[in-house]
């Protein structure tokens, strides 16, 4: 009869599987923290220039309605006479028949 020594070679084989695996872990793990980091730096910098736009929508509001005012101020009679010729276009695009 032969003997077969198949217990040691198992126990090799399980240790190195879990070594494998251990390191496959990790290397994901860093993976996943690298991706994570860039994400977030993404994020950071679209924030900031979501900010940047509001801010420069919001000056240009504020220079149009600027203008507007000057205009309405140099020019009363003119304002009144466009808001209700503009009132007028559309009361009779919204009217219906």
């Amino acid at each position: 009869m032969q003997s077969t020594t198949t217990g040691p070679s198992i126990i090799g084989a399980s240790e190195q599987g879990a070594e494998q695996i251990e390191k496959l872990s990790g290397t994901a793990q860093e993976t996943v923290n690298r991706l994570a980091d860039a994400t977030a730096a993404r994020v950071r910098d679209l924030g900031a220039k979501g900010e940047q736009m509001r801010q420069q929508w919001m000056d240009t509001q504020e220079q149009w309605v600027g203008s507007a005012r000057e205009c309405v101020r140099g020019h009363p009679i003119a304002s009144v006479a466009i808001a209700v010729g503009v009132g007028l276009l559309l009361s009779r695009l919204t009217s219906r028949q």
